[in-house]
């Protein structure tokens, strides 16, 4: 069998806990709200309060607004982004003119920046990427529509020095399980997917995508159930990545 020379990761739920619609809608929203609170300063140009909307309104556009996206681009597999959602939640609020470019682009910076601080590193994460990162290359592969707040958490976690490359959905406008989503990551780290072991906790993006493109992959999962064919091994704590056999012997000695 190829030897590993590089493990790639998907970035929510697998490495780091993120306040998303998806998985923990309410915390996401909990962000907006508190966006919706503060007041930008006196040369921080408008806020949200400013629209002249009550907070109910907003959450309720802002919802619909995030199901119209997140449908569209699990249809397209083209991803959308934050100021997107902003803006449709603007247009559906009858909001008229909309803000300039400069002051959604603003409001969305300052969303991202409660979302990253909200986040919370997966058990066992740091552990692991700093004992693979002495024996293969690190890359992280994620579905996300607004790439500064997965750079701000790696940063702020202190997992990012470990990483040789990222590859995000918003910067490449595809969507996982795109194949050339991973196909990017691996260019940017010198492997061939035969070489590349695919961690992660959704079986369409993290396992069955990457295994298309001939990849090991290692299912993260929190409820234990059959193991998918695609899946080379079923991981319930991160921690057993370093001990599963295909990984440098040393790396095992370390676990």
């Amino acid at each position: 069998m190829t030897p590993i020379k590089a493990v790639l990761f998907d970035w929510g739920e697998t490495l780091v806990r993120i306040p998303g619609m998806i998985h923990s809608p309410e915390r996401h929203l909990d962000c907006l709200k508190r966006l919706f609170e503060e007041r930008g300063g006196e040369n921080g140009g408008p806020d949200l309060r400013d629209l002249g909307v009550s907070w109910l309104s907003l959450r309720t556009a802002y919802i619909k607004a995030c199901r119209k996206h997140m449908a569209h681009s699990a249809t397209t597999r083209r991803e959308h982004r934050f100021e997107d959602r902003f803006a449709t939640t603007l247009r559906l609020l009858q909001i008229e003119p909309l803000p300039e470019m400069a002051v959604l682009s603003r409001w969305v910076d300052q969303f991202g920046e409660l979302i990253a601080q909200d986040a919370e590193m997966v058990d066992g994460a740091d552990e692991v990427t700093e004992q693979l990162a002495r024996h293969v290359r690190l890359a992280i592969v994620s579905n996300y529509p607004h790439a500064p707040v997965v750079y701000a958490t790696l940063e702020r976690l202190g997992l990012r020095r470990h990483f040789s490359a990222v590859a995000i959905s918003s910067e490449l406008g595809w969507l996982k399980p795109h194949p050339e989503v991973y196909r990017t990551a691996l260019d940017r780290i010198g492997v061939h997917a035969a070489e590349a072991l695919f961690v992660g906790d959704d079986l369409d993006n993290d396992v069955r995508g990457p295994k298309a493109l001939g990849m090991r992959t290692a299912w993260f999962t929190r409820t234990p159930s059959a193991r998918p064919a695609e899946a080379d091994v079923e991981l319930s704590d991160l921690r057993q990545l370093t001990a599963w056999s295909n990984l440098p012997s040393e790396a095992r000695r370390r676990a």
